[in-house]
């Protein structure tokens, strides 16, 4: 590709899967190595639509939608960054559709920008850190030649992703806080007159989680219904990291363990009203944690637990109703433990 000196090389990247958790690291390393940054629109129903015609049908919902950001941004970049990322810690892995995903595009759609790919697999592969900062060295070559301001992107890049984990995981002082009603972490719940309130974990992925139209606006609903959330997101690791202690067996799948570990911590802590679960249609990872979640669940139903999956074809009014359904319930279980509880006061 020819170099214009008259403006910025433009690199695109996907508002979608890894994107909301690596953002800010990928952005500041761009930024300061001089290119401008841009990210396809939050997804909206041409993305979805477009995903769904090119996306292979055995893709699970949140793969093909990373096909419509794709050809969202074709056009207005000259390079797509979409990293082969395996997984970031020695004995647990991402999903594998994340290695492939640079060179499936590729081969289906041949018109695209050159896509930046940096491959990075610390568990299988047996990646080093110091591999990956010489990846990340390498890569940078393509924008800036002085390894100095090169050195300075990747150390401002980590220090941002720092800063982002820092601010979504919050510790153990904080969650005890939001248990007691002392916080709020998310958005306001929408209290209306002689409603009790509810607090609810939300559990899923992330690109599920922040994604609104994939989402369905589950967060806005459960605002809407005056209902106080929590997310995997920001559940303390050493918390999920105990729970899954208690398995028998490992759980090899990075973001399956914060999901199910958050499960199983509120399962057992009793702290929450009830769970819900988000599940994205023919994911595999996510099919096992389902299902070791609903088990723990069956063990253990004091805390009610509901798994909605979702896919292309997912309407908004079913989906609704069910939350509907589900804050219903949890609302007259406990006005019935106070009308229990004020019965046994009174005997």
């Amino acid at each position: 590709m020819i170099k214009n000196p008259e403006r910025k090389l433009r690199v695109g990247i996907p508002r979608a899967l890894l994107y909301y958790k690596f953002s800010d690291l990928w952005i500041t390393f761009f930024e300061q190595l001089g290119a401008e940054v841009i990210i396809s629109p939050e997804t909206t129903k041409k993305i979805k639509d477009v995903a769904v015609r090119l996306a292979p049908d055995e893709d699970c919902y949140s793969t093909k939608l990373y096909f419509g950001h794709v050809m969202a941004l074709k056009d207005k970049v000259d390079y797509l960054f979409i990293p082969r990322f395996g997984g970031r810690k020695k004995k647990y892995v991402g999903c594998p559709k994340f290695i492939g995903l640079a060179e499936v595009l590729r081969s289906m759609i041949p018109d695209l920008p050159e896509i930046l790919m940096p491959h990075y697999n610390r568990g299988m592969d047996k990646h080093t850190r110091i591999g990956l900062l010489v990846r990340a060295f390498r890569l940078g070559k393509i924008f800036r030649n002085n390894p100095f301001v090169r050195i300075r992107a990747i150390s401002k890049a980590f220090k941002a992703q720092k800063l982002h984990n820092k601010s979504m995981i919050i510790d153990e002082k904080t969650l005890q806080k939001w248990e007691n009603s002392e916080v709020i972490l998310n958005d306001f719940p929408i209290y209306t007159e002689n409603e009790r309130q509810l607090k609810i974990v939300l559990v899923g992925h992330s690109y599920v989680l922040n994604d609104p139209f994939s989402s369905l606006s589950i967060r806005s609903l459960l605002q809407g219904y005056g209902v106080d959330i929590i997310t995997s997101e920001q559940i303390p690791r050493k918390l999920i990291e105990k729970q899954m202690a208690k398995l028998e067996y490992d759980i090899y799948f990075d973001f399956e363990r914060e999901i199910l570990g958050t499960i199983m911590h509120f399962i057992e802590s009793k702290t929450v009203d009830g769970i819900i679960h988000l599940l994205i249609f023919s994911c595999g990872p996510d099919s096992i944690a389902g299902e070791i979640a609903a088990r723990y669940s069956k063990r253990d139903p004091t805390i009610p637990l509901l798994q909605l999956v979702f896919d292309e074809l997912t309407g908004e009014a079913g989906m609704r109703t069910r939350i509907e359904a589900f804050v219903d319930m949890l609302r007259r279980s406990i006005d019935e433990q106070v009308i229990f509880l004020t019965t046994q006061a009174h005997i």
